[in-house]
């Protein structure tokens, strides 16, 4: 069990994106400051979620043994479980209203510590019983001190390019 602990950390994403629609599939790549925390259960991830600029918009990671849950909150929440090999009724808010999306995920990798870690995601969304979209993530968590650079407040790198 890990110790009790809070601390900076550099979060690097890495993630594609497929859609039946291939107008909509795109490469992420994004670098930000954030915190982690150790608990009993496992790691809490927290970062200022870096695609918008709403100043109050959050990412929070919930990494408990092989199951990750994503949660975020601003002007459009939504909560995302991946569990490998399970499906998850998930919601979404969209311009529209809250919407419920089905979550299955293929893989989920989740390798944590007291110094940072990994999560891999592999997982597909589908909306009203249709597949929407595949994607995969990669996010490295680093403590923000020692070798790695700390991330000014306020600094985020974002890069997002459509594959065709």
């Amino acid at each position: 069990m890990p110790k009790p602990c809070k601390r900076d950390v550099v979060v690097s994403i890495q993630g594609c994106r497929f859609s039946p629609n291939p107008d909509d599939s795109h490469l992420v790549d994004v670098v930000t400051g954030g915190s982690m925390v150790a608990h009993p259960q496992g790691y809490t991830v927290s970062y200022q979620e870096p695609f918008t600029r709403e100043e109050d918009a959050r990412t929070t990671l919930l990494v408990e043994g092989g199951r990750v849950t994503l949660l975020r909150s601003g002007a459009q929440n939504s909560q995302m479980v991946f569990e490998e090999g399970r499906r998850h009724v998930s919601y979404y808010d969209t311009a529209e209203g809250p919407t419920a999306v089905g979550v299955t995920a293929s893989r989920v990798a989740a390798e944590m510590g007291q110094e940072g870690g990994r999560i891999e995601v592999d997982y597909g969304v589908e909306i009203a019983g249709s597949l929407a979209e595949e994607s995969y993530v990669s996010i490295d968590i680093r403590a923000a001190t020692g070798p790695w650079l700390a991330v000014p407040d306020g600094i985020t790198v974002y890069r997002d390019d459509f594959i065709n």
